[in-house]
């Protein structure tokens, strides 16, 4: 539709054509290069008026690619919907399933005020959730930590409840300011970790606390009493300790350590702890020989699926799902073999979970061979990450700033 300054312009040259006519009708000279110069001018205010309406739309969509990578996050939320309502959603599960419930058990004394308790704080953490994520950027990592942390604590609340022999009141008080602290210490530690280094985290504090509750377990720390709490101790100071290690793991190794690598590195630490209970399941076993086993086939298999998995390749995280998926099928057929050819010993010993363990290694041996992840593409000495690219253009002395290199702690 065209606007009012282009209907005054094409009156104008309206009128300066029709004096151009006359003019030539009557025998004088026409001014053809004021004419033309006049249209061309016109013509040209015309289109600018037109493209200074369009142009902020143009470049709303489509901004240049001149333009600097910080002017551009200036100008939205570096996150997109996605992890926001994604973080929105495990918040709200998660308030449903420990906040809601340990917030009642902790004030009420009496079944109408739990029911008001839980409602009232499950219902309440969507709520907070939407109003966090409103106001703060939630990362990848934030997500991933804020969802596992909270999970992890509830555990530690529970562990520190019984250390300290309280009742029903004062472990779900515990579990709820270990929770709701887990995931504020999430969201303030997430922004500053990638989304490796968040998976990482978690990884490392699920592996040093169930270490620690097996080497506990093997020791005879299992009777009531001080033995019992010894060993609840030193399973919350594995959970405690072993998230800075995943972190420094993920942070500091060599080569890079993806999501997708975590997940298939923790299917060849069950193969590992299938591989020590093996060892010991025929014959007259005790609980702390059980767990001894599987820890020591269980740091056996990670440091397994450390060399060959992790180091090796870069698994995203749906091709770590389907290694996992390929050992539960490798076993479940090797455990179908093991009963076919035991004959009237069809039962869980030493031949089944033998054949069960190779079943479950040749599984993931098949996920890999099918998948074929990429090769480990990082480069790294220590905390230091190198740029290949800007290494080769420092060598061949080629002008320009580029990143060499980055180092993290």
């Amino acid at each position: 539709m065209p606007t009012i300054s282009s209907l005054y312009i094409r009156l104008a040259l309206a009128i300066v054509a029709g004096a151009t006519v006359a003019s030539a009708q009557s025998g004088a000279r026409p001014r053809l290069e004021l004419a033309d110069t006049a249209h061309t001018t016109a013509k040209t205010a015309a289109d600018s008026s037109s493209i200074a309406v369009r142009a902020p739309a143009v470049r709303a969509a489509t901004p240049s690619p001149n333009v600097p990578a910080a002017r551009i996050a200036a100008a939205g939320p570096e996150t997109s919907s996605t992890f926001r309502s994604d973080f929105v959603r495990n918040q709200t599960l998660i308030g449903v399933a420990i906040y809601g419930p340990a917030f009642a058990t902790t004030v009420a004394r009496d079944g109408v005020a739990w029911a008001a308790g839980y409602l009232l704080v499950a219902g309440g953490s969507f709520i907070a959730a939407a109003e966090i994520s409103r106001e703060m950027k939630i990362t990848d990592a934030m997500q991933r930590l804020s969802t596992g942390a909270p999970i992890r604590g509830a555990i530690g609340g529970l562990v520190l409840g019984s250390l300290f022999d309280g009742d029903a009141h004062g472990r779900a008080a515990a579990v709820l300011f270990s929770s709701v602290g887990a995931t504020a210490g999430a969201l303030w530690l997430g922004k500053g970790m990638h989304d490796n280094e968040a998976a990482a985290t978690l990884f490392g504090s699920d592996v040093l606390g169930l270490t620690a509750f097996a080497g506990a377990t093997a020791a005879g720390l299992t009777k009531s009493g001080s033995s019992d709490k010894t060993r609840a101790g030193l399973t919350l100071a594995g959970m405690v300790v072993g998230a800075p290690l995943g972190h420094a793991y993920a942070a500091l190794a060599r080569y890079n350590v993806s999501v997708g690598d975590l997940t298939a590195l923790s299917a060849a630490t069950g193969v590992g702890m299938l591989a020590g209970l093996t060892a010991v399941v025929n014959g007259e076993r005790t609980d702390a020989q059980v767990a001894g086993a599987l820890a020591v086939g269980g740091l056996a298999g990670l440091l397994v699926g450390d060399r060959l998995l992790v180091r090796r390749y870069d698994h995203t995280p749906g091709e770590g799902r389907l290694v996992i998926a390929g050992g539960l099928a490798g076993g479940l057929m090797g455990a179908g073999v093991a009963l076919l050819t035991g004959g009237s010993q069809a039962k869980f010993n030493a031949y089944t979970a033998a054949v069960t363990t190779a079943g479950a290694a040749g599984g993931i041996v098949l996920a890999q061979r099918y998948m074929m992840p990429k090769a480990d593409g990082a480069l790294r000495l220590g905390g230091l990450r190198m740029n290949p690219i800007g290494l080769v253009a420092a060598a061949t002395g080629m002008r320009g700033a580029y990143t060499l290199g980055s180092l993290s702690f």
